[in-house]
């Protein structure tokens, strides 16, 4: 999850205390170039103000009149923005995309809020099936008397519904599921008409060992992106320092101790920076029995190999699949120098190893920027 969706449900929660009927415009299909994909979201209070955004400011403005219509009239509807054909167009001028946009305009649901707060305070994932689009019949939604902002909300804790009969949920289940077991999104078409179906993840769980002054800017970094930070270290003095209050959580402990006291699954990602071969060594060796999806070491590929060879005289050999995970040298090759740059350079590369990217520079790539961007209709 982002920093921005995380500001997004946070300003809910005073929008609601306060008793305001705010809008959420959410991005559910594109087709060609646009500023943002499916997925991203843009929260309208009652006094106009705009929490997020859908494109790069070329249609906020003129949703900010229709979420109007839409708090009046309490209905979800779904608008269509074309900039393929006519560059100079209202919403095409300056914008410098040429593509179809769609947002879905409805009233914010406390229930949709309530389950995208949960992705932010759980580790856990899960998924939103949203009705888009009703079919038709003799100029009239039938659709199984389904409405535009009806949807069925999946997670660990099981499933909400609303607006949705038990034939629609039954059938939308089957996708959420494959949704969540894959881990992406996009439009789907049923007899009954078309559904917006988002995986929501969970904030990006990093663990960083050490609490030395590179560490610093590290955290800030990711906490920036609103990732999920633990800063672990043996030393109550280093990790006291102010500039860590910002992470979620401070462990004090050493290697021994820290196994059995920071939570590790399959999204986490750990960088290991203790700048001491001894604990890095005992670190190391709990990392890489760990599903730990991503673990980055500083220092030299000659101080990872010959740690990697001090496992193998006691007696631990990491499999090929462990050693996949382990990024040594740290980082992106951006010339980095400074711990403001390092750091870059790290979050860049985890980053990069999340998203399935290569890091490369975007001038390289053929094709859409954007993976998936084209042809968006079909969930695969």
């Amino acid at each position: 999850m982002s920093k921005e969706l995380r500001s997004i449900v946070e300003r809910f929660d005073s929008i609601a205390g306060a008793g305001q009927l705010a809008v959420l415009a959410t991005v559910i299909d594109v087709r060609g170039s646009s500023y943002r994909l499916p997925g991203a979201r843009m929260l309208i209070d009652g006094e106009g103000n705009t929490h997020g955004t859908v494109s790069g400011g070329c249609l906020e403005a003129d949703l900010m009149e229709r979420a109007q219509r839409v708090r009046e009239t309490g209905a979800a509807e779904v608008f269509v923005y074309d900039t393929s054909i006519n560059d100079d167009s209202v919403f095409g001028l300056n914008m410098g995309c040429r593509g179809v946009v769609r947002i879905l305009l409805e009233p914010a649901e406390p229930k949709l809020f309530e389950f995208l707060n949960h992705r932010l305070k759980s580790r856990h994932s899960g998924v939103i099936a949203t009705v888009v689009r009703a079919v038709q019949e003799n100029g009239k939604e039938s659709g199984k008397d389904l409405q535009v902002g009806a949807r069925l909300m999946i997670d660990e804790r099981g499933s909400v519904a609303n607006g949705l009969n038990s034939e629609v949920q039954t059938v939308l289940a089957t996708d959420c599921f494959a949704a969540l077991e894959n881990k992406n999104s996009g439009l789907k078409a049923y007899e009954f008409g078309e559904v917006f179906i988002e995986y929501i993840a969970p904030p990006v769980p990093l663990i960083v060992f050490g609490a030395g002054h590179d560490a610093v800017p590290l955290i800030r970094l990711a906490k920036e992106l609103g990732w999920l930070v633990t800063l672990v270290d043996h030393r109550p003095v280093a990790a006291a320092r102010e500039e860590f209050s910002i992470a979620d959580e401070i462990i004090i402990a050493r290697p021994q101790a820290a196994a059995s006291r920071v939570s590790i699954d399959a999204q986490t990602c750990a960088v290991l920076m203790t700048h001491n071969y001894s604990l890095d060594l005992e670190l190391l060796e709990f990392l890489l029995r760990s599903p730990a999806r991503y673990l980055g070491m500083l220092g030299p590929r000659s101080r990872a190999d010959r740690l990697l060879q001090d496992l193998s005289r006691i007696g631990i050999e990491p499999t090929d699949q462990e050693i996949e995970r382990m990024y040594a040298p740290i980082g992106i090759d951006i010339g980095a120098e400074t711990p403001e740059e390092i750091a870059l350079s790290i979050i860049s590369e985890i980053h990069a190893v999340l998203a399935g990217r290569p890091g490369g520079m975007l001038r390289e790539q053929k094709g859409s920027i954007h993976s998936g961007v084209e042809g968006t209709a079909d969930l695969r």
